[in-house]
This record gives C-alpha cells, sequence and structure tokens, in this order.
C-alpha cells in the first residue's frame, strides 16, 4: 500500500526545503516507505520526525537514499568529444597556464576523473585543478578512493585506459590523475562554490532542483565562471533562458559560453560547410570560432519518467521544424520508460519516415536497451 498524498507531500516539502529537490513522486515514495520499514515507524511518525530538530540525521539519511548517483567513466561521449576538439583548442590559445575546473554533483567521482584524464592528455604543460563536490558523503569517500569495477573500463576509449591500474576485478587511476582532482563534501545551494573556473561541468543535477532552488544554484554555478569560461549540464538540462550564457551546439551536444561585453558584440562567422542560419552565435575575442547554431538537427532527452503524452507534444514540435533532418531521442537521463511510451516512439519514427526526418533512439544504458529491444525498438525503429 502507498503512502497516502499527505504524507507524500510532506517528504517532498522538507526534501525541497531541506535540499531544494523536486524529485518524481515514486521516487519519493518508495525511498521514503524504506526508510520507514527500516525503522518501523508510521508515516505519520516519519514524517514528524524529519520535521524536527531531532530528526535532522534521518533527514540526512533519505536525501541520501534519494539522491541521483548515477555515473559513470566517459559518460556522454559526445560532451567529451565538444570539450575535446572545440573546448580544449580555445583554453590553449588564451595562454593560461592553469585551468580550474569544478565538478558540481560529482557523485562517486567518475565525472572528475575523466576530466582529468582527458585534460592532462591534452593539455600537456598545463597545471589541471579539478574541485569536485558532492552532498552525499558516502559518495564522496567512494570518490576519494578512485576505485572501480574493472567492468567501467569497457566504457573507456582505448586511447585513456592506461589512466588506470589494473587489480584483479577493480581498476583504480593513477596516483598522479588523482592528484589532479579534490573532493568536498558540499552541498550546492548553501556551500562557498570555487572561482575563477575556466570550466563547471554539473551534469543531471538541476532536473532535481525547484524553480527556486534552481535560479540559487545557477548563480552559484554562473558565478563560479570566468567571462569566456564554458559550462557543460546534463542533455536534459537545457539553460537557453539563461540571459548570463551563450548556448551553443556541437553535434548532438548543447554547452554554454559565459558571456561577456566582447562576446554579446560578435557573431560566429557561419562555417563554409554549412549554410547560413538565423540563429545568433557568438564568437570570443581572438579565438578559433565556435560552430554556428543550425536546426538540421535536434535532440529530445527523456528524463525522469516520460509521461507518453507529453513525449508525444514535444516530437510534435520538433518534427515540425523548419528543415529538420535528423531528431535524436536520448534515453539515457529516463529513470524508468513505461510501456505505454514505446507505441509513441514507434509512431514518431514512422511520422518522421514519412516527413523525411531520421529518429534515432539513443541509449547506452543496458536496462533501457533491453527495453528497446523488448518492444521491437532496438535495431531498427522503424
Amino acid at each position: 500500500m502507498g503512502l497516502a498524498p499527505d504524507i507524500l507531500a510532506g517528504v517532498a516539502r522538507r526534501l525541497a526545503d531541506h535540499a531544494g529537490l523536486q524529485l518524481p513522486a515514486w521516487v519519493v515514495e518508495a525511498r521514503t516507505s524504506a526508510r520507514i520499514a527500516a525503522l518501523a515507524v508510521t508515516p505519520e511518525a516519519y514524517l514528524e520526525l524529519i520535521g524536527s530538530g531531532r530528526g535532522q540525521a534521518e533527514l540526512g539519511a533519505l536525501v541520501e537514499a534519494v539522491r541521483v548517483g548515477e555515473s559513470s567513466l566517459f559518460r556522454h561521449k559526445p560532451q567529451i568529444t565538444a570539450m575535446l576538439e572545440l573546448v580544449v583548442p580555445m583554453l590553449r590559445s588564451r595562454g593560461k597556464r592553469t585551468i580550474r575546473v569544478w565538478s558540481a554533483g560529482c557523485a562517486t567521482g567518475e565525472e572528475p576523473y575523466t576530466l582529468a584524464i582527458v585534460l592532462a592528455g591534452a593539455l600537456p604543460g598545463h597545471t589541471i585543478e579539478i574541485h569536485a563536490t558532492d552532498m552525499s558523503a558516502e559518495a564522496i569517500e567512494v570518490a576519494q578512493r578512485g576505485e572501480y569495477p574493472r567492468a567501467e573500463l569497457d566504457d573507456v576509449p582505448p586511447e585513456w585506459r592506461d589512466a588506470f591500474e589494473l587489480d584483479g576485478e577493480r581498476i583504480r587511476v593513477r596516483p598522479e590523475l588523482r592528484r589532479l582532482v579534490t573532493f568536498e563534501r558540499a552541498n550546492l545551494l548553501d556551500a562557498p562554490a570555487p572561482r575563477a573556473c575556466d570550466m563547471v561541468w554539473c551534469r543531471n543535477v538541476l532536473i532535481y532542483f525547484s524553480a527556486e532552488a534552481k535560479r540559487r544554484a545557477l548563480d552559484r554555478l554562473i558565478g563560479a565562471t570566468v567571462p569566456g569560461g564554458f559550462v557543460f549540464v546534463g542533455y536534459s538540462e537545457s539553460l537557453r533562458e539563461v540571459e548570463e550564457l551563450e548556448a551553443q551546439r556541437a553535434g548532438d551536444t548543447v554547452f554554454y559560453v559565459r558571456k561577456d561585453d566582447a562576446a554579446r558584440r560578435t557573431p560566429v562567422p557561419v562555417p563554409e560547410r554549412r549554410a547560413p542560419q538565423s540563429s545568433p552565435a557568438i564568437e570570443l575575442p581572438r579565438q578559433p570560432a565556435l560552430p554556428v547554431i543550425v536546426r538540421d538537427e535536434d535532440v529530445l532527452v527523456l528524463a525522469g519518467t516520460p509521461e507518453p503524452q507529453v513525449v508525444t507534444a514535444q516530437i510534435g514540435e520538433r518534427l515540425a521544424i523548419h528543415g529538420l533532418r535528423r531528431l535524436v531521442i536520448d534515453l539515457d537521463p529516463a529513470d524508468l520508460l513505461a510501456d505505454e511510451l514505446a507505441p509513441v516512439l514507434r509512431r514518431a519514427c514512422a511520422a518522421g519516415r514519412a516527413a523525411g526526418i531520421e529518429i534515432a533512439l539513443q541509449t547506452t544504458r543496458p536496462g533501457a536497451r533491453r527495453w528497446l529491444s523488448r518492444h521491437g525498438l532496438a535495431e531498427d525503429p522503424r
């Protein structure tokens, strides 16, 4: 039997007030029910406990239980490629000898270690400083060890695998690379943010914040980034409405550049291999030009528990984009793929085919791959 609506609403309110989290109802209910069972108390008593001064430790345990901590080495490789091919040359050309990066919401450390590996290899002779934060003490403890199951090596491109030491069924980040990363337990909303960062990575964190908490978090992320610095967020986290940032597309990836006066004045020249577009873009002074935003390809990210009606509307909006040739539907950030979503995707593929638009269902997660296979969408979505 599920939790009563008033109990569920009360727990959700405590999580929002304490940590700024705004999670799917099923996540809150599942994790809360588990904590109630562990303590052997009634739902009413549990709600009272986490709202009292004596229940702060339990409230922290609940936050630990609901936190979204999924991570892996070299996750979302298109973002890594965009950083390597576009951002790194700009950083190199600026003449700075020290590159500072903030990995906010670093979970168990796979993201900051991936950044350390790539940047150390791409920027020899530079000092790389990566500050990694997460609100979970348990996650930070794992991250500091820099040790993961050997199976995670499968996600690492061959050219980067020498960054790890093998130890039976475990792999360990080499000491000289571990030293590039400093870990700290910190709440993104309250703890002091690092300063003068050339890059900030905060992936799949903002989507779980309330609107007010998201704005507070963004103020910290932007304040930590130097003018002309780069911000990477999750595929499902659009920051196009944030005035201080300028969106830039690189293939399937969108990243953001913190504006300054010069950046706002100078447009990016249109690359010769692409048709001119009316979408605004920027050029950083004395830097290689970034690619112009185009609309011949778009990405729809399904996060949380995608509702079929919402996804239907989102796909319809994108298929109506003038000149669209390819639509990528990214399933990786989704927590739960309901069976009712399968016919929506099947109809989308048929509609795209009729309109001459390629529909690509994209995922790297084994569970999502099995879901696609079960519904006959795995190899050829048509």
